[in-house]
């Protein structure tokens, strides 16, 4: 399913058994002191990668890390333009078409208005240019709840949860403290809103779990594949 370890034998068998291809995408972002600052792409990978399996197909792009702005001011945030987002996911896009890609999703892990308009937006803008191709752009929480519940936060209940299912040895609940973001970089570039100084922890030793985090992630992928079936039998 990993499209940087096929060899272009079994790339040319996995488009013909279903020419749909993931693209995980986040930021490298600040998600509290008991987190990594990848998490928001490599929980988008992994969600990947697990609805990929129960589609029995598909081709998974590994995790990038290009986004629009998220904590900007807070340690180790990396974020960028819309000019140069538009560029970098309509050549994207080109090249999967190009190879074969049918179904794209586009699955941000990255959510704020600003990231998910523009997922939105520019899948919109190619698929009016390119009516062959069907772009899927959400976030993974999109179209989902959990107990009446929306599964989206930031290093929250929901993100810590699916993150310590997936990737247990990157997780540090040890290290959880709760405090606001501190801010390190005062006037980042590409930073077009500013982040509220006021953060409201959950008590996340109480409320978070690997196994909500497998609950939610079941969901969230059956979501999902319901979506692109749905998608493969218009094409």
């Amino acid at each position: 399913m990993k499209y940087e370890e096929m060899t272009p034998a079994e790339f040319l068998q996995a488009i013909a058994l279903m020419p749909v291809f993931f693209v995980p995408t986040g930021l490298l972002e600040w998600h509290g002191d008991h987190l990594p600052l990848g998490l928001d792409a490599l929980k988008a990978h992994s969600l990947c990668l697990q609805t990929a399996d129960k589609l029995g197909g598909g081709i998974v792009l590994p995790p990038n890390y290009y986004g629009r702005p998220g904590f900007s001011r807070a340690t180790g945030t990396l974020t960028f333009s819309e000019a140069c987002m538009d560029l970098l996911f309509s050549e994207l896009f080109e090249q999967l078409t190009k190879v074969g890609a049918k179904v794209i999703v586009l699955l941000t892990g990255h959510y704020g208005p600003l990231q998910v308009n523009f997922v939105k937006r520019v899948a919109e803008y190619f698929m009016a240019e390119h009516p062959a191709t069907t772009i899927i752009a959400q976030p993974e929480y999109e179209g989902v709840t959990i107990d009446g519940e929306t599964p989206a936060d930031h290093a929250g209940k929901w993100e810590t949860s699916l993150f310590w299912h997936f990737y247990p040895d990157l997780t540090h609940m040890e290290r959880f403290e709760s405090h606001t973001p501190r801010i390190s970089y005062p006037d980042p570039p590409n930073d077009y809103y500013k982040e509220s100084e006021e953060w409201e922890w959950q008590d996340l030793p109480r409320v978070a779990s690997q196994k909500l985090g497998q609950r939610a992630a079941e969901i969230i992928t059956d979501h999902l594949a319901e979506r692109i079936r749905t998608a493969l039998a218009a094409v």
